[in-house]
């Protein structure tokens, strides 16, 4: 994979997919071709679109907003000398991102390298680690955990210390779609404290791979299904990838150009402030309703993909209703929702002050921090994290100098709190969250498949929710699918 260019290169190749990409041609009618509608231009409802173009089937993409992209968003305004920022999605991986990789590679977008995940600083308990800390006996040790805890730490990291008590579970799942029928389906309605209730773990070993109990006397909720934790621990182990990984990447200019070159290539297919507010499903077809430039239209098609957030799809009228099954699956499927902080310095104040600006604070305001954009010269940097979905920069700032462990820096120029719902109101719900106790069997796989010649795609519709990895690959699954049928 190429993986970086220079800053005109990059350039230019972006022009180049703008100019060229809705001349682009497209294959030939397959002998089948169907009239499909794709509702939601995030880069699942973008994808599947392409591949459905593709393989040459008359599709349309409707998009509520001006803009496409959802959730992969990059910032260049009000950020100063050219810095960006990708406030949505951030970074893919390698291994891993199969599908999201292959368009890259296509489209020959430029790839750049990302520390972010390298020489990480934890605070612990209002203390900070480095990773050699985090590594040191004696210091794992004063945590408590055990000597075999211990030396699983030290061989094999902190990230994948759950496998020492969960390997044996982790082994017994064959396909990665599928959580039922291989010996543990009683354990939906345990959380993990209780399933490793004699596994020996250490009070902190509890602590730190999440597997606590209920409290005496709480039978029902207050937890995530211990079935649903190990399923989803042990489809990165089937696809042959470590628990956290630490090599990550991003594309040079921002990871917008990735569902820009979808759009480009889709040319006039797709629709934008196009609101969808009905839906009828038939035997044999769809129709939709929709807005556009507040003109009621509507089409009717032989199949409908929905790549929008379960948060959403209350906002459309559905005839005749979803069957109870998935009715319960899409309301019963926790999304949640956070900003993206920036913060604009005036150089890099933390070299030489901090053993690193890649930090895991514990601090809920700005609970990640690392540098982006390191790709454009000149003075000012850009800081960047996760914060609540509700938090103003005077809070971020102040919440940054209370957990940041160095010289206090009077360099903060600038700080952004970016609220997605506030500039796009329909695109609510960023990730998909754990199962809740006991829902599992009632939530997978309902909440994946079609209703009659309705599909669902996009990122909180695939068995991991990994961002642009479920978006894509959910995109070709569901384009597969409608292409055999």
């Amino acid at each position: 994979m190429k993986r970086t260019l220079t800053r005109r290169q990059a350039l230019q190749t972006g022009g180049t997919l703008l100019l060229a990409g809705a001349a682009s041609s497209l294959p030939a009618a397959s002998a089948r071709p169907k009239r499909i509608v794709v509702v939601g231009g995030g880069i699942g409802g973008l994808c599947c679109a392409y591949e459905l173009a593709e393989r040459g089937h008359e599709v349309t993409l409707l998009e509520a907003s001006r803009r496409t992209g959802g959730h992969v968003k990059t910032i260049r305004e009000p950020l100063p000398d050219g810095l960006y920022a990708d406030v949505g999605a951030e970074h893919f991986t390698n291994p891993g991102y199969d599908d999201y990789r292959r368009y890259v590679e296509k489209f020959d977008l430029p790839v750049m390298p990302w520390a972010r995940r390298q020489n990480m600083y934890r605070c612990i308990d209002g203390q900070w680690f480095t990773e050699a800390q985090l590594a040191d006996r004696s210091v794992l040790a004063r945590f408590g955990f055990n000597t075999r805890e211990i030396d699983y730490i030290r061989a094999h990291g902190w990230r994948e210390l759950s496998m020492l008590y969960l390997g044996p579970y982790v082994a017994k799942f064959k396909d990665e779609y599928q959580p039922f029928g291989v010996g543990l389906d009683e354990l939906d309605h345990m959380v993990l404290g209780e399933v490793l209730a004699d596994a020996g773990l250490s009070p902190a070993a509890a602590r730190f791979i999440g597997a606590t109990r209920r409290p005496p006397g709480e039978k029902a909720g207050g937890g995530v299904s211990a079935l649903f934790r190990i399923w989803q621990e042990a489809i990165p182990k089937m696809r042959g990838l470590p628990a956290f990984k630490r090599e990550v990447f991003h594309l040079k200019g921002g990871n917008q150009r990735l569902p820009d070159a979808f759009a480009a290539r889709l040319g006039d297919r797709v629709r934008r402030q196009s609101e969808v507010t009905a839906i009828e499903r038939h035997d044999t077809s769809v129709t939709v309703h929709f807005k556009q430039a507040d003109q009621e239209q509507v089409l009717r098609v032989d199949h409908l993909v929905l790549c929008v957030s379960p948060f959403v799809l209350p906002r459309i009228a559905i005839t005749p209703a979803w069957p109870e099954a998935k009715a319960f699956a899409l309301a019963n499927t926790p999304m949640g929702m956070q900003s993206r902080v920036l913060l604009v310095t005036r150089g890099a104040f933390w070299q030489g002050d901090v053993p690193s600006i890649n930090l895991e604070t514990g601090d809920a305001k700005m609970s990640l921090v690392y540098e982006t954009a390191a790709d454009v010269p000149g003075p000012r940097r850009v800081l960047m994290g996760s914060g609540l979905p509700a938090q103003t920069p005077a809070e971020t700032i102040a919440a940054f100098r209370k957990f940041y462990p160095g010289k206090n820096p009077d360099t903060i120029e600038q700080c952004l709190v970016h609220q997605w719902w506030k500039e796009e109101p329909l695109a609510l719900g960023c990730e998909r969250h754990p199962f809740p106790l006991g829902q599992l069997k009632q939530i997978w796989p309902q909440l994946i498949e079609p209703v009659g010649r309705v599909h669902f795609a996009g990122a909180a519709f695939d068995n991991l929710p990994w961002g642009q990895d479920a978006a894509t690959r959910s995109a070709n699954r569901v384009a597969r699918q409608i292409h055999a049928a």
